[in-house]
């Protein structure tokens, strides 16, 4: 899902969910690796797990950019309720590091400990 300066209020502030916001550029060459990761599987896992998982186009977004203090791209971050902000992260990580987020997020034991159990 896209995350915009119009749809801001809806998705975070009316959100119950923590939520996990990739912001890139269109232009990134990590940035798109990740958000290939999200469409193809992350937003699901996410959605499985109670977390909901957004992406927003730093270029076609620039009020939240700036509200986040984005400098670089890609930026990771989430949205815990009452808007607190965890974990940001700038770069590219290795995939597991974004689903073990998840988990956290979502209150659950590590993506790799379930794998093995």
């Amino acid at each position: 899902m896209e995350l915009t300066d119009k749809n801001y209020e809806n998705i975070i502030k009316n959100n119950e969910k923590p939520v996990f916001i990739d912001f890139y550029s269109p232009t990134c060459g990590p940035c798109l690796m990740l958000t290939k990761l999200i469409d193809e599987r992350l937003e699901k896992y996410g959605e499985e797990n109670g977390v909901k998982v957004v992406k927003c186009d730093v270029s076609r977004n620039p009020k939240l950019a700036s509200a986040f203090k984005v400098r670089s791209v890609p930026f990771t971050i989430a949205v815990l309720k009452n808007e607190k902000l965890k974990y940001p992260e700038i770069g590219l990580k290795h995939e597991t590091y974004y689903f073990e987020l998840i988990d956290k997020l979502a209150g659950k034991g590590s993506f790799l400990s379930r794998l093995f159990t």
